[in-house]
C-alpha cells in the first residue's frame, strides 16, 4: 500500500459482520454485530450437525438395502 493511504486512514481493520472500519486488532464494531455473529455461528454448527446426521442415515439406508438384496435373493 502507498504511504499516502496509510497516513490518511491509519492502521485499521473491518468488522467481520458489517464491514465498517474499526480500530486495528478488533473483530467487531458493536455488541449488535457480536450478537449477530454468535447467532450465525450457532446456526452454522446446527446445520453442520444436521448434515452429518443426514449423511450417516443415508449411508445406513444404502448399506441396509445392499444387505437386504444380498440376503433376500
Amino acid at each position: 500500500m502507498s504511504k499516502k493511504y496509510d497516513e490518511k486512514w491509519g492502521p485499521h481493520s473491518h468488522c467481520l459482520v458489517c464491514g465498517n472500519a474499526i480500530p486495528d486488532g478488533e473483530k467487531m464494531c458493536s455488541e449488535e454485530c457480536k450478537a449477530k455473529f454468535d447467532l450465525d455461528q450457532k446456526k452454522y454448527k446446527r446445520n453442520q450437525k444436521l448434515s452429518y446426521i443426514f449423511i450417516g442415515l443415508t449411508g445406513a439406508v444404502i448399506i441396509i438395502l445392499f444387505a437386504a438384496s444380498y440376503f433376500f435373493k
